[in-house]
């Protein structure tokens, strides 16, 4: 692996806050109050869920709390994957992996003549569309999806608006978020050339 492939300058914008807050919402506090709301509705209509002779409010609170720490635990694992998100670099390779996905492609299949930078409130039809196998909350996209302009993508991008498109021969490209852009597209395109230079 490149030396240079550590360099910060290169690697993928972290998730932030934002989809980390979004990502709990939708696990733990929203599941635990559909459920509860679920719970009183039955409470308050003509079905009774005494639940063998229980007390109602306390097996109602045990339903809860049971999902809560369940759910806990399926949001801790959904954190711990939205954090494996970065690349590698070699002298003839790019590896990308973010949250479940990853993805190998040899330098010598990018099209970096047409690799560009650009800015995703700008040029929207780059921005992710429908997730095909994918992992994405907002602020965060991971995994496989079709861009609005309905180009296959492999996207790795945490929230930030300046991203690095880089079209492969095959039939999906590649939406990265590098902490700089038009380094990593220099560094891809100097190895390009020289594939001696590590």
């Amino acid at each position: 692996m490149s030396t240079r492939a550590l360099d910060p300058r290169l690697q993928l914008v972290p998730p932030g806050t934002r989809p980390r807050l979004w990502m709990f919402c939708l696990c733990v506090p929203l599941p635990v109050l559909v459920t509860v709301a679920a719970l009183l509705a039955v409470k308050g209509g003509d079905t009774h869920w005494d639940f063998a002779g229980g007390d109602p409010v306390m097996v109602g609170a045990a339903i809860a709390g049971t999902e809560a720490l369940l759910m806990s635990a399926v949001w801790a694992l959904l954190d711990r994957a939205m954090h494996r998100h970065r690349l590698a670099l070699s002298a003839d390779s790019l590896e990308v992996k973010t949250s479940f996905y990853s993805r190998i492609v040899p330098l010598s299949e990018l099209r970096l003549d047409e690799a560009r930078v650009i800015d995703l409130d700008e040029r929207t039809e780059f921005k992710p569309g429908v997730k095909t196998n994918g992992y994405a909350v907002p602020g965060f996209h991971s995994g496989h999806f079709r861009l609005r302009n309905r180009e296959k993508a492999f996207v790795a991008i945490a929230g930030e608006r300046r991203a690095l498109w880089l079209p492969t021969a095959r039939n999906a490209g590649l939406l990265l978020q590098p902490q700089q852009p038009d380094a990593l597209l220099d560094r891809l395109r100097e190895l390009a050339t020289n594939p001696q230079r590590r």
